[in-house]
């Protein structure tokens, strides 16, 4: 029986943090929100990847 508790009361796994992810405007993929930018230049503004924000310039 103590040997059932420690399997059940052992290490609790913390859940992963779900990692926001935005589709870029220009490429149209998958990227983090780390790697989008804001191009205020043009309007509508546009959300990139940082990617497409240096091939833009």
């Amino acid at each position: 029986m103590a040997a059932e508790t420690i399997k059940e009361g052992g290490k609790a796994k913390k859940p992963k943090p779900r990692e926001i992810t935005f589709k870029c405007q220009r490429c149209e993929r998958n990227r983090p929100l780390k790697e989008m930018v804001s191009i205020a230049r043009f309007r509508p503004v546009l959300v990139v990847c940082r990617d497409c924000a240096r091939e833009m310039r």
